[in-house]
């Protein structure tokens, strides 16, 4: 989910939304620079307006096909289940219903470590809507210690909060539910809200 460069601004202290703009500003500030050097080299009108164009977009087009930003990225779009588990947790938790062998269940786990680091009040726990302990071991080896993994437990009640979708994140607080997000729904937005939580 986040390269190289957001991980660096992350790791210095910024918020997943700006770790995700700051490159950005940083492409159009360098194609802007190019607009510039450009602006002084002698070439026929025609083909210094389609060097300037290509120049100048260059920078913030390359970014933006190799990490691009997505509707969850503008805006925190909630959902709300049509059914809740009965296993609330009873402290303030994120639950992570994942579906083992799900590629982007498994893609998480990075997220979920930093999140972890960054709100330590917040706990993070995995619910495994199918039973498969080599799954569960994979993800075991890949999660922070302070992660807890859960299988078997009320899964068909989980998956319908899930509403099918895998992964989804659904925040607990006093045994109500706060928030809930989809795969497709879910941004740096909504990870800020996540970290500031509490």
């Amino acid at each position: 989910m986040t390269n190289l460069f957001e991980d660096f601004l992350l790791d210095i202290g910024l918020s997943w939304t700006l770790a995700k703009y700051v490159p950005f500003i940083i492409c159009l500030m360098l194609g802007f620079l190019l607009f510039k050097i450009w602006m002084k080299v002698q070439l026929k009108v025609w083909i210094k307006i389609v060097v300037l164009t290509v120049d100048c977009s260059l920078p913030f087009s390359l970014y933006f096909f190799f990490y691009p930003i997505y509707q969850p990225d503008l805006f925190n779009k909630a959902y709300v289940p049509k059914m809740q588990p009965d296993d609330i947790p009873t402290q303030t938790t994120l639950a992570v219903v994942v579906l083992p062998g799900c590629p982007y269940c498994l893609q998480t786990t990075a997220v979920m470590n930093r999140l972890a680091a960054q709100n330590s009040k917040l706990h993070i726990v995995y619910y495994f809507v199918s039973e498969d302990p080599e799954a569960m071991k994979i993800f075991r080896r890949k999660l922070h210690k302070r992660i807890a993994l859960k299988s078997g437990i009320d899964a068909t009640r989980w998956m319908l909060a899930a509403e099918g979708v895998f992964p989804s994140y659904l925040l607990y607080d006093d045994k109500q539910l706060k928030r809930a997000w989809h795969n497709t729904t879910f941004g740096v937005r909504a990870l800020d809200e996540l970290r500031a939580y509490k």
